[in-house]
């Protein structure tokens, strides 16, 4: 009986596959993953979301907070490929998450500069947060490249539809949406430290 525990341990140990902090979406590797990713990575979501929404709301800000957000992606995807890991990516990420969804709901004018501030942060987190889990060299360069182009994809188009929504109902939900991510960002936060 022992031996046969034995063997099927060792049989699942072999079936079974890595265990992954974040694993390819869906399944989903290479370019195609990279650019799923920030799709299907919670924390990723709620901040990307909330800089769109802010962006979106601010229309004298124009696209300069889009360009340097796209600018601070690339060089943290740039520093990914040198092997640098860096720690609390992922709690910045929440922060911009937390502080933006506080500023969607507030919907005061607000500076570009601080736009253009979150952006920089919001682009360098997510991109050092994605560092990709993959065996060949090839395959990571190009997950980061996806993940960059999904990751700004993705940016543009919350910020183009929230600046597209004029309606009195709609600003008012783009507020409500803002303030829950802000709620799910403290959340989270609070998890990780009560961990």
């Amino acid at each position: 009986m022992k031996a046969a525990a034995a063997l099927l341990t060792v049989v699942l140990a072999m079936w079974a596959e890595p265990a992954l902090a974040h694993p390819p979406p869906l399944g989903v590797r290479g370019f195609w993953g990279g650019v799923l990713h920030p799709v299907f990575v919670t924390d990723h979501v709620v901040g990307i979301l909330a800089l769109g929404l802010l962006i979106g709301r601010q229309e004298r800000w124009g696209f300069v907070p889009l360009a340097v957000y796209a600018a601070a992606l690339a060089a943290g995807l740039a520093a990914m490929t040198t092997g640098i890991v860096p720690r609390f990516a992922n709690e910045a990420v929440l922060g911009i998450a937390m502080v933006a969804g506080l500023l969607v709901a507030l919907a005061r004018s607000l500076p570009q500069v601080l736009g253009a501030v979150l952006a920089i942060v919001l682009g360098l987190a997510v991109a050092l947060d994605s560092p990709p889990e993959v065996v060949s060299v090839s395959e990571a360069n190009l997950m980061l490249v996806g993940t960059g182009i999904g990751a700004a994809g993705f940016l543009i188009v919350v910020a183009l539809a929230t600046r597209q929504a004029q309606a009195r109902w709609a600003k008012v939900g783009v507020r409500i949406l803002g303030s829950w991510i802000a709620a799910v960002a403290v959340l989270a936060v609070a998890l990780r430290l009560v961990r």
